[in-house]
């Protein structure tokens, strides 16, 4: 008794390093489309674990599932005590073989040639030691243009991005900071950030809001807080690229109190004379319309004639004859010369100086 349970503690502790003594050194499942004619390498290198040694040799089976052909499972090539196995009934016989002479030395990769639409489906590849691997690859293969759709393009990361910005770099002012890359796997995420001293990406400053482009960044009313450099990273599924933009805005212009002083003391100056200007004329036109009006009813007394005031003899020049009587006829005394020199002896007292006309 004491004898069975020791054998049975011994089993119990190999057995949990049986359970992964086979490993197959592959991706996921692979998924791959081809084109009639081509030939494809469908890899299962394996690798065993030291616990796997033994006697018992490595067996190897290739199996292809087909969905539409239900049945027991196609077994199309294998490998075990050395000796290569080709299935029956696939249709695969003469166009498959293992890559390696000796698939025991850890690959079980095989190569199968000049594909036809029927070989679309599932293939697995079985590693048995102890334990059992497997790997799926799902094979897809087109016959023409409308037989089955085309393949999804492989994925790539972002390209570089390109980073500027828009607007006046002014403190108290807006600016906006863009970020766009021209490749790429879709769907790209946009993310801004500050760097640190220029290491890694730090939080954003107060005033900063997502734009309408998912690599717009808006910055309102500049200060010196926003002064720095700004990561744009651009990322997808596969990977991500980065750009930086350094910003650093200015002091805004105020025009000094001294100049503008200066301008309201020159544009009241020029007011004030331009205002001068037109009163003084306003005057002069007023007096000298005054005046004529004197020198005319000066003159307008002496029209009877009788010898010509002084000021009369100016208007007599322009012939202003208010009552008919010209100005000469006064001169030269045509008129009763007594009544004239009354007339304009009474006009001296009212004898004003005439401007020349």
């Amino acid at each position: 008794m004491a004898g069975h349970g020791a054998s049975l503690l011994l089993l119990l502790g190999i057995l949990p390093a049986l359970l992964v003594a086979v490993r197959i050194n592959g991706k996921g499942r692979e998924v791959l489309y081809l084109a009639k004619g081509d030939s494809v390498k469908l890899g299962c290198p394996y690798v065993l674990e030291p616990e796997d040694n033994g006697p018992q040799g490595v067996g190897i089976e290739w199996i292809q599932i087909q969905p539409e052909r239900p049945g027991p499972e196609n077994v199309f090539l294998s490998y075990q005590d050395h000796h290569v196995n080709y299935g029956s009934g696939s249709g695969l016989q003469d166009r498959v073989a293992f890559v390696q002479t000796d698939p025991g030395q850890r690959d079980a990769s095989i190569r199968l040639a000049d594909l036809q639409e029927s070989d679309t489906g599932t293939y697995q590849c079985r590693v048995k030691k102890n334990t059992v691997a497997v790997h799926e690859v799902i094979v897809t293969v087109q016959g023409g243009p409308d037989s089955v759709p085309c393949p999804p393009a492989p994925a790539e990361k972002p390209a570089a991005p390109q980073c500027w910005s828009e607007g006046e770099l002014l403190e108290g002012g807006s600016v906006l900071l863009r970020c766009f890359s021209r490749g790429g796997t879709a769907p790209l995420s946009y993310q801004w950030a500050k760097l640190a001293e220029g290491y890694g990406g730090g939080r954003l400053p107060s005033g900063t809001l997502q734009g309408r482009a998912p690599g717009d960044l808006l910055i309102r009313s500049l200060t010196a807080a926003h002064a720095g450099t700004y990561q744009c990273r651009v990322t997808n599924r596969v990977g991500y690229s980065v750009c930086q933009l350094n910003l650093s805005p200015g002091p805004r212009c105020v025009p000094a109190a001294g100049g503008r002083q200066a301008g309201i003391i020159v544009g009241s100056i020029l007011g004030s004379l331009l205002l001068l200007s037109l009163l003084g004329l306003l005057i002069w036109a007023l007096i000298a319309r005054y005046q004529r009006k004197e020198c005319q009813r000066a003159c307008s007394d002496c029209s009877t004639g009788g010898t010509m005031p002084r000021p009369c003899a100016a208007c007599a020049h322009h012939s202003y004859s208010p009552h008919g009587i010209s100005y000469m006829q006064c001169q030269h005394g045509d008129s009763d010369e007594r009544a004239a020199a009354l007339l304009c002896n009474d006009g001296m007292r009212h004898q004003v100086t005439c401007p020349a006309l």
